[in-house]
């Protein structure tokens, strides 16, 4: 098996080279940078730190509209656009990590928790359907009381009832696990993972997570894509942008899909976009604050170095932002359940109480109209059948 780990002294190291020698380029260059993405494979991460120094640097106004208009122009007509709807379904709160940044940290004792019996996950499966998704995305905090045989039996029920839909699937979100458990996950008919690597700073990551019994483990968390790419899966990639130098963090995620294409021949099917916010109302006063600008220059440059590859918009931030930066072929969820398991049936009426951090869920009609004035649509059944390579890989 390929592990990212066995590579990540010499990526790092050339970021952090790249990071100390940038400068933000002048609008000439920028349309110089932008005119070889189109003439070439993939730009150097060279180039990339160039675009993203348009994020943070306050006076490169120009630069920073010189990516909207360009990234537009590419991946966004006048009509005949798409996204892609997941549908979140929050599966446990129950957790034994304690990570600083999450209302589920188990060092949150007035977090009101709820962990899903199979009946309250059927009609959590049953509610998603009835609005007409067709993905669903099973998330768990890191719950001791969920095993590979509790997955699977999760991942049955829901596959059970998204199978005859044209399009469905299910996808998984949960702590890492072993080559031995996607493998059996896999087996069991899960299409793929969705992990964002909160930040793959090292540093950055053992000040964040040293308290945590599981993700304390830095390697692992970062080699869990590697096993379950290696059990033939899908995966979903990105960073957690708050926890480190955004700038670092979207070069290193960049790098590590490139390593995927080379390592398994694919890349992630979409790429996390999260950025940290308060949580139940408590501000985190960051160090490493991402602005409105930084992170959306962020997500333009993801698309410009992977056009191929689309990204995951975010419930954290507002309607508004999210149609700025909406390109054709990104996920959208406008609703997550209020990020909280029972949250689609009410199971739990406190939602800043029980909720993991807080989200801006929003009404189909409105999202409907708004979207189509942009010339988009919602595609609710996006899955294709498995790669033949991928089944191959297992």
């Amino acid at each position: 098996m390929s592990l990212f780990s066995l590579v990540y002294a010499e990526r790092n190291a050339e970021v952090r080279a790249i990071l100390d020698g940038v400068d933000c380029p002048t609008p000439k260059r920028v349309e110089e940078i932008l005119a070889q993405s189109e003439t070439c494979d993939g730009l150097e991460l060279s180039d990339l730190a160039e675009l993203l120094q348009a994020g943070a640097t306050e006076s490169a106004y120009e630069q920073f509209e010189m990516l909207r208009a360009y990234t537009s122009a590419r991946w966004r007509i006048a009509a005949g656009n798409s996204v892609r709807y997941v549908a979140p379904i929050y599966v446990s709160s129950y957790c034994v990590d304690a990570c600083p940044y999450c209302n589920f940290s188990a060092l949150r004792k007035d977090t009101v928790r709820h962990r899903l019996n199979l009946d309250e996950l059927q009609r959590e499966i049953q509610s998603v359907l009835a609005r007409d998704a067709r993905v669903v995305e099973l998330v768990y905090a890191t719950d001791p009381e969920y095993d590979t045989r509790m997955l699977v039996r999760d991942i049955t029920c829901a596959l059970e009832a998204v199978r005859e839909l044209d399009g469905g699937g299910v996808l998984l979100c949960t702590e890492y696990l072993s080559s031995q458990a996607y493998q059996a996950l896999a087996d069991a008919g899960l299409r793929g993972i969705v992990q964002w690597d909160e930040t793959l700073d090292q540093q950055a990551y053992t000040r964040w997570h040293s308290a945590s019994p599981r993700k304390a483990d830095f390697r692992t968390r970062m080699d869990n894509h590697d096993r379950a790419l290696s059990a033939g899966l899908e995966v979903a990639s990105g960073a957690l942008f708050g926890l480190a130098d955004f700038r670092y963090d979207a070069l290193m995620q960049v790098s590590r899909v490139r390593y995927f294409a080379e390592a398994y021949g694919r890349a992630p099917f979409v790429m996390g976009t999260a950025r940290l916010k308060p949580i139940a109302g408590r501000e985190l006063h960051l160090a490493t604050s991402v602005s409105d600008r930084a992170h959306e220059t962020a997500l333009m440059v993801y698309k410009i170095a992977l056009p191929h590859v689309g990204r995951w918009l975010q419930t954290r931030e507002t309607f508004e932002l999210n149609l700025r930066n909406m390109l054709d072929g990104d996920v959208f969820t406008y609703s997550c359940g209020e990020v909280q398991p029972g949250g689609y049936t009410q199971i739990n009426t406190n939602s800043i109480a029980g909720a993991q951090f807080g989200v801006n869920e929003m009404e189909r009609s409105y999202v409907d109209s708004e979207l189509t004035n942009l010339g988009f649509r919602i595609d609710y059944g996006w899955m294709t059948a498995p790669r033949t390579e991928a089944l191959a890989a297992r």
